[in-house]
């Protein structure tokens, strides 16, 4: 089972009359949901609203066969985020993120909440806000002392942090815990301006020594690095190209899931030639969410359509 905690938003997307229109979004949600539509048994711990937009990620959950694993609904309200497209099609967001359901919960509570069958914790973006880290901090101790494995999306987020100095220490140490870390080429540059991208890799790989890192990098496509292996992969181009909402997202979870059905193998235990078809997936997930708008990864039976035609 994968369980994942961070945030759900309400993406406020922009149409061609000026008005926008509400899309249930938030990037670990979206991997709960892309995970759940390969099939994986997904457990999304993190407070939903009693609002009408929380009842809304309820029913997605359900719907896609991933469990909402809390047994309450926060009096807070769901986190918005305006959304505005550059002329790439790439989103640039706005975040509404003080007195929030999502962030509505303690440590000993979340820790409960998490399954006696969960093999993998995913965390992500909005996560690593340092005024949440000790409860954040507190969940990964307790999993990884049940034996759970960590799974983050680095995803970071300088401008919608209260203090960027203590959330990049945070992230690094959360980085320093992981078994799974994805980062783009903007994420790294985020993080750690002063290096270039391949800089940032290798420092990645000295805060995580035996992790997978995953490297997306836009239309130069995708990295694997995982101790002996060293993996790329082209992007498959999205025909057609809508907008990149939810690509990266919809890339992990795919990922993690093919990983996931491999009963989550050490990197000596795959093949290069496994791990390439793990990637080759991934990629290829994100090129179909990519042909639509939003944020909508495609279920099992497509992407194994999309599989045979390649």
């Amino acid at each position: 089972m994968l369980a994942v905690i961070g945030e759900h938003v309400v993406d406020l997307l922009p149409d061609d009359s000026g008005l926008y229109r509400p899309v249930l979004g938030g990037s670990p949600f979206n991997v709960a949901i892309a995970a759940a539509r390969q099939g994986i048994a997904v457990c999304y711990l993190s407070p939903l609203s009693h609002d009408g937009f929380g009842q809304q990620f309820a029913a997605c959950l359900q719907s896609n066969g991933a469990q909402y694993g809390l047994s309450f609904f926060s009096q807070q309200p769901s986190s918005l985020a305006l959304v505005r497209f550059d002329q790439q099609q790439q989103p640039h967001y706005s975040l509404y993120r003080q007195g929030v359901a999502d962030r509505d919960i303690d440590a000993t509570t979340q820790v409960s909440a998490l399954p006696d069958q969960c093999r993998l914790l995913h965390l992500g973006s909005l996560a690593f806000e340092p005024d949440d880290g000790p409860r954040i901090l507190a969940v990964i101790a307790q999993a990884k002392r049940r034996g759970v494995q960590l799974a983050i999306d680095i995803n970071v987020r300088i401008h919608a942090v209260s203090n960027v100095q203590q959330y990049r220490a945070l992230l690094q140490q959360i980085i320093r815990q992981s078994q799974f870390i994805k980062a783009s080429d903007e994420d790294l540059a985020l993080l750690w301006p002063e290096l270039a991208t391949d800089q940032a890799v290798a420092r990645l790989q000295q805060l995580a020594p035996e992790a997978l890192i995953a490297l997306t990098e836009g239309e130069h496509g995708a990295s694997l690095f995982w101790q002996q292996h060293q993996l790329q992969q082209a992007v498959i181009k999205a025909d057609p190209f809508v907008d990149t909402v939810g690509a990266g997202d919809t890339f992990w979870a795919n990922l993690l899931a093919a990983l996931l059905r491999l009963n989550l193998p050490a990197p000596t235990e795959l093949s290069l030639e496994t791990l390439g078809h793990c990637l080759q997936r991934a990629m290829l997930a994100a090129s179909l969410n990519i042909s639509q708008p939003g944020c909508q990864p495609p279920d099992k039976e497509t992407l194994e359509l999309a599989l045979q035609r390649t």
